[in-house]
């Protein structure tokens, strides 16, 4: 028990102070301006910050899908090391000499490619966490501890808004390289979910992620300058952090689970379209509310997807360097898109006299609402009737050459036979063995039990109350833990070694003595 409080306790405040540290990098330019406009630093840190990140998301995502990445394999040293330099050469002033916007940029590259790093190894070592539940507290309780760090971090004048960041990343790399050495992750995740629909989740839940962040890219650099600028500047960035942070809390405590980031879009999407469509005729009126409100509902989904990475990487078996990477790329690709939209914006409005908080609400409201339409019309589809030849060969398109079929499902004849009560103490009894000589979970030697018999994905989510996207994940973790590509050949492996149970030998089945199953 104490020994669990303490890995839990070393997850919470490490990526705590791991994010407080990346946010205060990101606010204070590392620690080279105090005075920032809302969400957006300095522009000559964040544009060159944003390609940085672009890029070492990009390195990452080759590097595993090339198999030179595993999980676990990851260093985070060079990224503490990087940031960590950076804070120095604002605190000692030593690029002051160099040309102008220098030292803006290397300071930006450096924080883009350790904000990526650390992110993406704390949210693999939070995937490989055995218990769910463990690590939604976990990152839960740092974003808590963000909340009350970041503030402090950046409080006590230039000195020690550089100083206290290092120690903060410096303490947190140390709480993770203790956590590290007590755990133990998968030698190998997938790059793409095997099943369609698990595909079109993930993509509906970055494009919210995506418009959230571009939209609030628009609205900062459109206002920048202008006499509406009072939208974004008068925002305490540290208010919407906390609002965000009770969001996350509350919805995590509701569900008690990973909420989706998509019904964190939804919730938000009202709020978000009714401010918007006001800002033409009450901007002025409006003050500071808009951009406080844009930006809470983008914390929140970001926070809620970090939630939903961690549960993707475990319940669909996929690469968490991917999953972060995508998220961290493709969230700086869209910031870069809305800074630009934004400026565009504002140019037009001084070049033609057009009217900018107009200009600024269709271009936040088109993308928003876009989002919501694509995921209406892709959840109707998957809602809708779907065939199960097409269900059923999925999972075994993506491991098995095209020309090897699923086969079809037993007759109902079989399945009978399979459920009478001869034949079933013999399968128990196989499906046990296979099940510890494969390492399966609780959950999958009891789909591995329906599968044994013949039944079918719907089947089995019908009868377990899952969802069928879901069992047909166990499905795939199955099949690659015990070296099987069709049903049929489960099902003989269970059979032979329900024979060999049955005649009291405990041997391995037949051909299969030299790799696990």
């Amino acid at each position: 028990m104490a020994d669990g409080l303490t890995k839990m306790a070393l997850g919470i405040f490490g990526f705590g102070f791991c994010k407080a540290s990346l946010g205060a990098a990101y606010m204070t330019a590392m620690g080279s301006v105090f005075s920032t406009v809302g969400f957006v630093s300095e522009l000559n840190f964040m544009v060159p910050m944003l390609v940085s990140s672009l890029l070492t998301a990009s390195a990452l995502v080759l590097m595993v899908r090339s198999r030179r990445l595993l999980s676990g394999a990851l260093r985070q040293y060079p990224a503490v090391i990087s940031l960590s330099s950076g804070f120095l050469l604002s605190a000692g002033d030593l690029l002051s000499r160099s040309p102008d916007g220098f030292a803006a940029a290397l300071c930006g590259a450096l924080c883009g490619y350790s904000s990526t790093i650390l992110n993406a190894v704390w949210l693999d070592v939070f995937a490989a966490e055995e218990d769910t539940a463990s690590s939604t507290v976990q990152i839960v309780g740092a974003l808590v501890v963000q909340c009350i760090a970041s503030p402090l971090l950046v409080a006590f004048g230039r000195f020690w808004s550089c100083t206290l960041p290092i120690l903060s990343v410096g303490l947190s790399s140390w709480l993770l390289s203790r956590k590290k050495r007590t755990m133990s992750f998968p030698e190998h995740r997938t790059s793409m979910p095997a099943v369609p629909p698990e595909r079109r989740d993930l993509t509906l839940a970055y494009l919210c992620v995506f418009a959230l962040v571009g939209v609030v890219g628009i609205l900062h650099t459109a206002v920048l300058g202008s006499q509406s600028e009072h939208l974004v500047g008068d925002v305490d960035m540290w208010i919407p952090l906390a609002a965000a942070t009770l969001v996350t809390l509350l919805l995590a405590l509701i569900a008690l689970r990973s909420p989706h980031p998509a019904s964190v879009y939804n919730a938000c999407l009202p709020l978000l379209l009714l401010i918007l469509s006001l800002l033409p005729f009450l901007g002025d009126g409006l003050g500071g509310l808009v951009g406080l409100v844009m930006i809470a509902c983008y914390d929140a989904c970001s926070m809620v997807f970090l939630l939903y990475i961690v549960d993707s990487a475990r319940r669909l078996d996929l690469s968490t360097y991917i999953l972060s990477a995508a998220y961290l790329g493709g969230s700086a690709l869209s910031l870069l898109t809305g800074l630009g939209v934004g400026s565009i914006l504002r140019s037009l409005s001084v070049d033609y006299g057009l009217s900018l908080l107009t200009l600024l609400a269709f271009a936040a409201i088109y993308p928003l609402a876009g989002v919501l339409v694509f995921g209406i019309s892709k959840a109707r589809r998957q809602l809708g009737p779907r065939t199960s030849d097409s269900e059923e060969d999925s999972v075994t398109d993506c491991t098995h050459p095209a020309d090897t079929p699923m086969p079809d499902e037993v007759s109902e004849g079989e399945a009978n036979a399979s459920d009478s009560n001869s034949i079933d103490n013999a399968f128990e009894g196989g499906v046990e063995g296979i099940a510890a000589a494969s390492g399966l979970t609780r959950r999958e030697r009891e789909i591995l039990g329906y599968l044994a018999r013949g039944r079918s994905a719907r089947y089995i989510a019908e009868d377990l109350v899952l969802s069928e996207n879901t069992v047909w994940a166990h499905i795939k973790r199955i099949y690659s833990k015990t070296g099987v590509h069709t049903k049929q050949e489960l099902m003989s492996i269970v059979e032979k070694m329900a024979e060999g149970k049955q005649q009291e030998n405990a041997s391995p089945i037949s051909g299969h003595e030299e790799r696990p199953l």
